[in-house]
């Protein structure tokens, strides 16, 4: 699939959390200078599961009709926001996630909605969102909220910081992004009992752990505020479990972002929990992260 590099791809599937992930990824792309790209991916019905005639030509009509009309509503809506950009619009056959993916090879920012497919189920299928969130070569949007109002608001962005290369790569994000928003920056992190995967042994009383873990935010911060000097950081560091506290935190903010991986080295070929928690129950939109491949 052809993409312009740099790009803010967004999935289409003519539904009402789509339709609110184009404004608020459009918002971005004017800021940013970033083209925007619409797809609309039709999953073709697989002939070994359902009857061959609900597979045939009038079908797959249909469905790239449907598809057609989904990207071709939310470019209008684009436009009505944001005059100035002229959204590339695309309907692609195939699996969703695997289109998604080759989309994201060259795209600075891949955004999907939350949920809700459309009753001809052309893109957000089940794990879809999951499946690119977890796959994606770069960053991925998945824009939660109120469809009614979803441009980016006043709120700060909240970055997870975990001290995990992986949160790292989060942190450059979050910073950039706030900077793009002209908004403040809420770097949390959160620590519960000790990492027993770590090297260092943990200190034996839990102020002198809360200091530790006080500490390892402020190296993780260390350079970004010279980098940024526009942004405004405020520090949190809290003894919670990381998704809770996010969540807790999530409420006042515009967005969410985080790495795709925690601390833990067993945890390498899957999604973590924190960062489905957040995917299935922030209030805003939420950045997944992960290291460059």
């Amino acid at each position: 699939m052809p993409t312009a590099q740099q790009s803010i791809v967004v999935g289409i599937d003519g539904t009402a959390p789509a339709l609110a992930a184009a404004r608020w990824a459009a918002a971005l792309a004017a800021r940013r200078g970033a083209p925007l790209i619409l797809v609309s991916v039709i999953a073709v019905p697989d002939t070994r599961i359902v009857a061959p005639r609900w597979a045939d030509a009038d079908l797959r009509d249909l469905l790239r009709a449907e598809g057609r009309r989904a990207v071709r509503q939310a470019a209008a809506v684009v436009q009505a926001d944001r005059p100035g950009v002229e959204p590339t619009q695309l309907v692609l056959d195939g699996d969703p996630a695997a289109e998604l993916l080759v989309a994201a090879e060259s795209a600075r920012l891949l955004v999907v909605a939350a949920g809700g497919a459309s009753p001809l189920r052309t893109l957000l299928l089940g794990s879809t969102a999951l499946r690119v969130a977890d796959k994606a070569l770069c960053p991925v949007a998945v824009w939660r909220g109120d469809p009614e109002a979803p441009l980016p608001g006043r709120g700060p962005v909240l970055a997870g910081v975990d001290g995990s290369p992986c949160g790292d790569v989060a942190l450059e994000h979050a910073f950039d992004l706030a900077s793009l928003l002209g908004t403040d920056l809420v770097a949390l992190h959160a620590w519960n009992d000790p990492d027993l995967l770590r090297w260092s042994a943990a200190p034996d009383d839990e102020q002198a752990l809360a200091e530790r873990e006080a500490e390892l935010l402020g190296e993780r911060l260390a350079g970004w505020p010279e980098k940024y000097p526009d942004v405004t950081v405020t520090r949190v560091v809290r003894k919670s479990p990381a998704a809770s506290a996010l969540l807790a935190a999530a409420e006042s903010a515009s967005l969410v972002v985080a790495g795709t991986h925690g601390r833990n080295r067993l945890v390498r070929t899957m999604i973590g929990s924190t960062s489905q928690n957040l995917l299935h129950h922030a209030p805003c939109p939420v950045v997944l992260c992960r290291l460059p491949a």
